[in-house]
């Protein structure tokens, strides 16, 4: 039994390039619903969730390129965070229950159109509203998508990660203090943090932490940008141990769209 949703035109943002993208997500999770309501073997299933993955992750760079200097930008960048890690919970979740297609549309469904309605259309009316749609869709075409972290590494294997934030020791080479943080999400670039503490641009850090239960990681990062308690740090000189240990992590974070 085919699980066919249609698209609503009351979901349209307003901006052809952005629903023409909104559309292709929408139909990329019909065909995950159903090939999992015809027992589709697991291998078709992953790829498919690999595609959606993928193209969600092209689709919210064009989004994060096309608000950069918006007032909401920030927020809009979080919001994507937050997607992408239910996205990967729900992933997860269905690889151990092997839930049917009308999970996968009642909960992919209700995770993307919530955020189009809850987040984009108010957010890209007044986008719309300000030029046209001719040079936005210019300006988001000409990104240069490969030169981004793309945030979609290989998830490591289930036990060597954990859900939990993961708690950090920052020693700060300017001011010669230790202070604890909190990492959040976290990439080759380099990593996102959440602390008490007042760091400034430039400001060095030395990082350490457990990932994990096993991985044990002490990086040097340099503060690129900052808002309210997060921080967004890129590497220095990162370690081969740990360059291979993040190939393999999923997730990542675009330090400088704070």
């Amino acid at each position: 039994m085919k699980h066919k949703k249609e698209w609503d035109d009351t979901l349209n943002v307003g901006i052809g390039l952005i629903d023409n993208q909104h559309k292709i997500i929408f139909d990329l999770i019909n065909d995950l619903g159903n090939a999992s309501a015809s027992h589709a073997d697991k291998k078709v299933i992953d790829t498919l969730f690999d595609v959606i993955e993928n193209y969600i992750f092209r689709h919210f760079e064009a989004e994060e390129k096309l608000i950069e200097h918006h007032e909401l930008a920030a927020q809009h960048t979080l919001d994507h965070y937050a997607l992408i890690k239910e996205f990967h919970k729900f992933r997860l979740s269905f690889r151990n229950r092997n839930n049917g297609g009308n999970a996968i549309h009642d909960v992919l469904d209700a995770w993307f159109i919530d955020h189009i309605s809850r987040a984009d259309i108010p957010l890209f009316a007044s986008i719309a509203k300000g030029g046209s749609e001719q040079q936005q869709k210019i300006a988001i075409d000409e990104y240069p998508f490969e030169q981004k972290d793309r945030r979609r590494h290989k998830r490591i294997h289930q036990r060597k990660i954990t859900d939990h934030a993961i708690l950090a020791t920052c020693y700060n080479t300017t001011t010669l203090k230790n202070k604890s943080a909190t990492i959040v999400d976290i990439s080759l670039g380099g990593l996102r943090l959440e602390s008490s503490e007042l760091y400034s641009i430039d400001d060095l850090l030395i990082v350490t932490c457990t990932i994990g239960r096993n991985f044990k990681m002490k990086e040097k990062v340099r503060v690129v940008n900052g808002q309210d308690n997060l921080y967004g740090a890129e590497f220095i000189n990162l370690s081969p141990a740990t360059e291979q240990f993040l190939i393999e992590l999923y997730g990542s974070v675009h330090i400088r769209n704070f």
